[in-house]
């Protein structure tokens, strides 16, 4: 049976907020980090502050869904197209906002990153505070399992979550913390990709943020170079399993990279207007893209309307 619009809504704020008032997630404080785009060069991302946005080829800017939530995942494949397996579950919600049977698909999650891997199962790291952080893998029938579980996180205050998930190449998983990019390959096995990770220069790093310089989303290209956004330092970052960190682009205060996307030789950022405070409708996202010869444009800039 498929949930309402508004049942689904009333029920992913609860989850929500029984999490914030368990001071769970730190990161629910902090804009949306998701953008995708699909095989038509469409580019879709996550506003907290008024929905999910889809931007057409020829520029326009449309606003699909009006449910505020921090990550989506896109499923090429469309398995859950039809799936009635999602919901409120792990202590968060997730939610189909494409028409039933249309493909790809469009997932949004209120709490957890989430990716459709290459084996079409839906992977997301819940919170679980006394426990180690285990990476589960959902199918579009339903089905829960633990893929991987992930070391133990030696820092001060330990990582109950993870900050950004992306899939790579070889059926491989890669995840980011605050400061490190742990890799996940298609057996579950788990290995460190890069730690301790520094973004160059990090210049006017964003407050009130958790360890520098708190990467948030990725993308993962198929030679397996990772692109990061570096929310804390305010730029994106370019990593190889060796050698040195490259910063691929820069963003001017207030603004800051929460997510990347990648397509062909194209880099696409989502960067939100960071503000004090939890207003999330002044939270105001944009996106760029770096074209393959360097050169970054503006694609499209979301404006409020004034009440």
């Amino acid at each position: 049976m498929e949930r309402s619009p508004n049942r689904s809504r009333t029920a992913g704020v609860l989850v929500r907020l029984g999490l914030l008032l368990a001071g769970a997630m730190v990161a629910s404080a902090h804009p949306g980090s998701s953008i995708v785009v699909d095989s038509q060069g469409q580019v879709y991302f996550v506003d907290t502050g008024q929905g999910v946005w889809k931007l057409d080829r020829q520029g326009r800017l449309t606003l699909i869904h009006k449910l505020g939530y921090h990550w989506m995942a896109i499923d090429d494949k469309g398995l859950f197209a039809k799936s009635n397996a999602l919901g409120d579950f792990d202590r968060g919600s997730f939610e189909r906002i494409t028409p039933a049977g249309a493909a790809p698909a469009l997932i949004i999650s209120s709490d957890y990153p989430i990716e459709v891997g290459a084996d079409g199962g839906l992977y997301y790291v819940p919170f679980q505070p006394q426990r180690l952080r285990e990476l589960v893998r959902r199918t579009s029938e339903g089905a829960r399992s633990v893929f991987a579980r992930l070391p133990a996180d030696p820092g001060d205050k330990p990582m109950l979550w993870v900050n950004g998930i992306a899939a790579g190449p070889a059926g491989s998983l890669y995840i980011t913390d605050n400061d490190t990019v742990r890799k996940i390959d298609r057996n579950g096995t788990v290995s460190t990709f890069r730690e301790a990770i520094q973004a160059p220069g990090c210049p006017a790093p964003l407050p009130d943020t958790p360890k520098l310089p708190y990467l948030r989303g990725l993308a993962v290209a198929p030679d397996g170079t990772v692109y990061a956004a570096a929310n804390g330092c305010r730029s994106l970052i370019e990593i190889r399993a060796q050698g040195p960190i490259r910063t691929v682009l820069e963003a001017q205060s207030p603004w800051s990279p929460t997510g990347v996307a990648l397509a062909g030789n194209d880099i696409y950022v989502l960067e939100y207007l960071h503000t004090p405070g939890d207003n999330r409708r002044e939270w105001i996202p944009r996106v760029r893209k770096i074209a393959a010869g360097g050169r970054v444009t503006i694609l499209a800039t979301v404006e409020r309307e004034k009440k």
